[in-house]
Order: structure tokens, then C-alpha cells, then sequence
């Protein structure tokens, strides 16, 4: 009861989305398809304010793969270290979706992967998908492309991270937290 490329075209119809398909090829390949959004914020090399999508169907159609791809490119050595820090800690805020980097190129490009199993894809879901990477897209240009222009990071507040974390934890999880702490000597002064 996976999801086939067939049905990710409906839904792609079902919208209105303007898309091209690739359907498996002779080697066995699966298919795919891939459709291309405005951004408000974002621009790609030549400037334009348009990123592709690539909806890749895997494991017959228990998995798909999204990837947006040739977001940025990152040659210099020099700036890899603050992009690295940058996609580690916006992939950690949002959980949705992860930057990834090919080395050879110094591609970077989005990925996220949509373990379906036994389900179907939804309309809705496809629909909240595209929305949130496009918002992830637009909202973390600026310092992504500060970091690989530039090499730039961003200030991390960890003070304000472990605050935070700890106001997650259950009164019993903190107190045993404190309690480690003072055994440890952690306390300030």
C-alpha cells in the first residue's frame, strides 16, 4: 500500500503543481519528479528567487526522498567549518530537514526523507512538505550564506540552549541534574 510514483503524480495534478516526471528507466532505476518554487528571500546563483524540488520514490514506494538541490556551493576550506556549524545547529532547531554537502563539488543541498512504509501519501502532507522546506529555505539564507561566502557563524547562546533544555525536564530530572552538578563541583561562584 506504498506510494508509486503514479500517485505522487495525481497529487502533483490534484494541486495544480507544474512538474516533469522521470519514470523508472531500463537499468531499473526508480522514477522521479521534480517541480520548481518561488522564494521570497532566497536566490540561487543567477539570481533568481527559484528553487527544484526532486521528489525521489524508493524502496518501492515506501520511502520518498526530497532533495532541493544546488542550494549553495561551499569551495573554500576556509568557510566549511562555519557552514558545517551553521547545518548542524538549523537542522537541530527545525528536526524537518537536513543540509547536506557533497565534498567533491562543494554542493549543498537539502534532503529530507519521508519514511511511508505501508501509507499513502497525502495531498496535505505533500502540500505541508514544500511549504516548510520553502520557509526553512527563505528563513536561513541569510546566515547559511554568510557561513560559505564569507565563513561567517553565527553568536550561539548556550546559555540560553541549556536554559532551555532544562525547562524540558521533568522537577525530578532537574533536581537530580542540580545534584550532579554540586557533586561534580559545577557550581559557580
Amino acid at each position: 500500500m506504498a506510494t508509486t510514483l503514479d500517485e505522487l503524480e495525481a497529487l502533483f495534478q490534484l494541486i495544480g503543481w507544474k512538474y516533469k516526471c522521470q519514470k523508472k528507466d531500463e537499468r531499473g532505476v526508480e522514477g522521479y519528479l521534480y517541480a520548481s518554487y518561488p522564494t521570497e528571500k532566497y536566490r540561487d546563483a543567477d539570481g533568481d528567487s527559484v528553487v527544484t524540488f526532486i521528489f525521489n520514490v524508493q524502496e518501492s514506494g515506501e520511502m520518498i526522498k526530497v532533495l532541493v538541490p544546488r542550494l549553495y556551493s561551499c569551495i573554500n576550506p576556509v568557510y566549511r567549518r562555519a557552514f558545517f556549524e551553521v547545518a548542524i545547529r538549523k537542522t537541530f532547531e527545525k528536526k524537518l530537514c537536513f543540509y547536506d554537502y557533497d565534498h567533491r563539488d562543494g554542493e549543498i543541498r537539502m534532503l529530507l526523507d519521508l519514511p511511508l512504509e505501508d501509507a499513502k501519501l497525502t495531498e496535505r502532507q505533500l502540500r505541508r512538505i514544500v511549504q516548510s522546506m520553502l520557509l526553512l529555505i527563505d528563513a536561513n539564507d541569510e546566515v547559511v550564506r554568510a557561513a560559505v561566502e564569507q565563513g561567517e557563524r553565527p553568536f550561539i547562546n548556550y546559555q540560553a540552549d541549556l536554559i532551555h533544555e532544562i525547562g524540558l525536564l521533568s522537577p525530578e530530572q532537574q533536581l537530580e541534574l542540580l545534584i550532579q552538578v554540586k557533586k561534580k563541583g559545577g557550581t559557580p561562584e
